[in-house]
């Protein structure tokens, strides 16, 4: 599932890649992703990912976080349960 990829197109020669995890607001369920981007292009990409440009109406994409549950300090989820799995 590469929702993020859509929004970079930079031909095929990557060198970096930003890790995040892409969150299903409707259940919490988290699931690994990445970016592909240049490496001078990484601190631009992590800002725009902390400014939630890579979101979507059913999906948050944030920097990875280890346990998933940070998560909630910036994602709300559409669920009661605030369960991120």
């Amino acid at each position: 599932m590469r929702h993020s990829k859509r929004m970079m197109d930079w031909g095929p020669a990557y060198s970096c890649k930003v890790l995040t995890h892409v969150i299903r607001l409707d259940d919490g369920h988290v699931m690994p992703d990445w970016i592909d981007c240049k490496p001078c292009d990484a601190d631009d990409i992590s800002q725009r990912l902390r400014n939630r440009e890579f979101d979507t109406d059913n999906y948050a994409v944030r920097i990875r976080r280890s346990p998933k549950s940070k998560h909630a300090k910036d994602v709300e989820l559409w669920t009661d349960s605030g369960r991120f799995w």
